[in-house]
């Protein structure tokens, strides 16, 4: 097979550029949203050299650390500067250059163009209080591996996003989770309508054969031994709408009550399930119409296909992409397959746009191996649909 020799980023053919979906993409983006010609400009914060990976190799002077900046400014403060500073928020802001230094570890920090509030007389910077704060990884390079990860269905794993960028693999981990903390709705609102709610398990496979474990063990054996290293995910689906979904270490009815109590409208919901014993109860509280797996799956309008239908996109995207998810982790990532399926019926450009404006909030966690999750409180009082 004859060998194809690379070919220059800027050099390519429009096509060639559209199918590097890197900062080819992302400056179109930029010059959309800023309008062409745009002459503010930003000196990079950090002189040091950056080991690059193939992807930022291919398309270095596409899109700029400046160009990145502005974005990113243009997005956060639409109506003008405001200090990001929790205990002001002042709207009078202005721009000030401040000269480069050396820091006692020798690391050189070049000259940079900050922000400084009127009110409280603090410095800012266009990144402060934000998921891209204090990194040292260039802010062109965090712009892109959002667009990446708004326009992979099945996402891209961290290795991955190391390999192109020439990032360690814990600093290619820790990012694509800042990330994931951006795509997770801040201010849910309360589904209605025709609504599917659903669980599936996410986990390891049983050792040995299904026809060994089943002569050795009853069905009720076989389905607890099966769950046991398995972590629950619930979600609830409005029909043609908003997905919702959560991992939920050690599933009870108790817990399954409290996220229909916090993520429906009773008075305007028709719940569809199946036959779990879980949902016995919600009939007297909400309309309610049951599938039974048993024997069927369609009746009429009574299914739960769209949920089935994110499991399948959501376990593909495990298995295929990321392979291993630790159990603490595991709901970072269903909030980044539940955003990108709230946003599945606009452009990548659209998607990439919401995310980018949904970046407050400095994420500093680091839960380690062996993580753990907070659990719902249980109560022994009923939570109230009505």
């Amino acid at each position: 097979m004859q060998a194809i020799a690379p070919v220059s980023v800027n050099q390519a053919p429009i096509a060639q550029e559209e199918q590097s979906r890197g900062f080819v993409i992302l400056r179109s983006q930029v010059r959309v949203l800023l309008g062409a010609p745009f002459q503010l400009e930003y000196t990079p914060m950090h002189d040091e050299p950056q080991r690059k990976g193939d992807l930022q190799s291919l398309t270095d002077g596409t899109l700029t650390e400046s160009d990145a900046r502005t974005l990113l400014e243009r997005m956060r403060w639409p109506d003008g500067l405001i200090c990001p500073l929790a205990d002001c928020g002042g709207s009078g802001a202005y721009r000030i250059q401040v000269a480069g230094k050396t820091l006692k570890s020798g690391r050189v920090v070049g000259p940079r163009q900050l922000f400084k509030c009127k009110a409280c007389k603090r410095q800012f910077s266009v990144t402060k209080g934000t998921i891209f704060e204090d990194s040292k990884i260039p802010l062109r390079a965090w712009l892109t591996v959002m667009y990446r990860m708004c326009s992979s269905k099945k996402g891209v794993s961290a290795r991955q996003i190391g390999r192109e960028f020439g990032l360690t693999p814990e600093s290619a981990w820790f990012m694509c989770h800042r990330v994931r903390y951006a795509m997770t709705d801040k201010n849910p609102t309360r589904l209605k309508g025709i609504v599917e709610a659903d669980e599936t398990y996410v986990g390891g496979k049983l050792r040995g054969h299904p026809k060994h474990r089943a002569a050795k063990f009853d069905m009720a054996e076989r389905i607890r031994q099966a769950r046991a290293n398995k972590i629950a995910v619930f979600g609830i689906k409005e029909r043609g709408g908003r997905v919702r979904a959560q991992a939920i270490p050690e599933i009870s009815q108790r817990k399954v009550e409290k996220v229909l109590h916090d993520n429906i409208d009773p008075a305007e919901t028709r719940l569809m399930t199946d036959e779990h014993a879980f949902y016995y109860w919600i009939k007297n509280r909400v309309p309610h119409e049951v599938i039974r797996h048993v024997s069927e799956y369609v009746r009429g309008e009574v299914h739960t296909q769209g949920m089935e239908s994110f499991w399948a996109v959501l376990k593909r995207g495990l298995i295929g992409t990321y392979h291993h998810v630790d159990a603490g982790y595991l709901n970072q990532y269903v909030q980044e397959f539940a955003f990108r399926a709230n946003t599945r019926r606009i452009s990548d450009n659209e998607r990439f746009t919401s995310l980018v404006a949904n970046v407050g909030g400095r994420v500093d966690w680091y839960l380690g191996k062996k993580a753990q999750v907070s659990q719902p409180v249980e109560t022994d009082e009923p939570y109230d649909l009505a």
